[in-house]
């Protein structure tokens, strides 16, 4: 995907000594520059009793010409520090390169930024896409702390999805399909803070593909109950519908949404949206069906690694971050903003744990594979232009001690080959496999494994 490009020689520092005082000067930009250090004593005519006329000779030294990489120093320390949003305008992630076992880009103001792409998970995400032949698909592989790992999108010009496809990072960071059912996790998320036990009982009937107006309301059909931790977990639309139109108000669900950062800007230095939100105002059947994840919510596939990285991170929201250093100098975490009390957020994450335990993703996750996952499906389809179903998988692992973040969101046509949840579960167990043996380790291991043989041999010759 990407072309190499070699790498280019980092600049000199320089220093200079004025009037008794070292002053060094580091290469680099805004706060990613080396700290400045001084070390200050009495002044040199106090300390040796030099004439006047010498120490102005002396101070003069400062107006002559400056040491070499003095200039290029002195530069950068006045360079103005550079915030993230300003930071997203100067990448151009078009002119991504391959340098080594790293990827590249020269910033629009000529300064070199090193990525924080991992080439492995990189190369991964984009055979999935190619595996899927969808028309439109996109993969986000993200830390808790918002790093990106992997960024890769995919379309086809053919309308039902082709083995030939073109990679555009776009699709992973602009707004193309609705949200599904992964809203409902803004749907929980506002019903436990305006009081609902996520264990308690609700009784219900239908809801499997839709919500109507007899869902709504206490029924004689209601021959099941059930809690809302099940509810998200198995994508149970009558539960989350009559919930919300029991418990909440358009406004409340909105506003969660909106402190979710479901809608606007992406936070960080990746130029994009978060997700577009118009929920209906009326407290009606179309309020419920929007709780539900039918109408009303767009998400992009970096939005919804955002919205888990969340929950994954106890409430604190991180920004996304894909520059890890610029002209060597390392690039600072953006501080992470509260988004949820903490509570909350373990609550809906128990709730997504379910999904992958026992719920709609158990049979490609499931506790047997040893590795917990925590996550939430989503499957809507629309016709227009023409009918795609969109597959979304957003989740985190381990379920107990986050790692890693993904979010994948398919496009499939008539014809599918992969959903999101089978494309997150590749993803998950590559990133977090053991690294593999080296030669020397395998030869070590074989060399144990012959000992104890031949030791068990004399024992049982014994």
């Amino acid at each position: 995907m990407f072309a190499k490009r070699p790498r280019k020689a980092s600049m000199v520092t320089g220093g200079v000594l004025l009037a008794g005082t070292a002053v060094l000067l580091a290469s680099g930009y805004g706060p990613w520059s080396a700290p400045s250090a001084s070390i200050t004593g009495p002044s040199t005519a106090n300390a040796s009793g030099a004439p006047a006329t010498e120490i102005a000779a002396f101070a003069a030294l400062a107006d002559q010409t400056p040491l070499p990489g003095q200039a290029q120093a002195q530069a950068a320390a006045a360079k103005p520090a550079v915030t993230p949003a300003e930071l997203a305008k100067l990448l151009d992630l078009d002119k991504i390169a391959r340098d080594g076992d790293a990827y590249v880009a020269t910033l629009t103001d000529g300064r070199r930024a090193q990525l924080t792409l991992d080439p492995r998970l990189q190369a991964a995400a984009e055979r999935l896409l190619d595996d899927a032949r969808a028309p439109r698909a996109a993969i986000v592989v993200m830390t808790p702390d918002g790093k990106i790992l992997a960024l890769a999108g995919r379309r086809s010009a053919e309308p039902k999805g082709s083995r030939k496809g073109t990679f555009d990072w776009r699709h992973a960071t602009e707004v193309w399909a609705p949200g599904a059912s992964i809203f409902k996790l803004v749907t929980a998320s506002a019903l436990l803070r305006a009081g609902v036990d996520p264990d308690g009982k609700v009784c219900y009937h239908g809801g499997l593909r839709s919500v109507l107006e007899h869902n709504l309301r206490d029924d004689r059909r209601d021959f099941r109950c059930d809690s809302l931790s099940f509810g998200v977990a198995h994508s149970q639309n009558a539960i989350l519908g009559k919930l919300a139109f029991q418990k909440l108000e358009p406004p409340a669900l909105e506003a969660e949404a909106r402190q979710l950062g479901w809608a606007g800007e992406l936070p960080g230095d990746v130029t994009g949206a978060a997700g577009e939100i118009e929920l209906p105002q009326a407290h009606d059947l179309q309020f419920a069906r929007a709780a539900a994840g039918f109408t009303g919510a767009r998400l992009s596939v970096l939005g919804g690694a955002l919205l888990a990285a969340t929950f994954a991170s106890g409430g604190e929201q991180p920004a996304a971050r894909i520059v890890a250093s610029i002209d060597g100098a390392p690039v600072a975490l953006a501080k992470a903003r509260r988004a949820l009390p903490a509570e909350t957020a373990r609550a809906v994450a128990r709730m997504m744990a379910g999904t992958c335990d026992e719920g709609s993703a158990a049979r490609v996750f499931g506790r047997r594979r040893g590795l917990r996952v925590a996550g939430k499906t989503g499957t809507l389809s629309t016709s227009a232009p023409t009918r795609i179903e969109h597959s979304w998988f957003v989740g985190f692992a381990p379920a107990e001690k986050p790692e890693l973040v993904v979010s994948v969101l398919i496009g499939n046509s008539e014809a599918w080959h992969l959903r999101g949840h089978e494309a997150a579960k590749r993803l998950i167990e590559q990133a977090l496999a053991p690294a593999p043996a080296t030669a020397r380790e395998k030869g070590r291991t074989a060399a144990i494994i012959r000992h104890d043989v031949r030791a068990a041999r004399r024992q049982k010759a014994r």
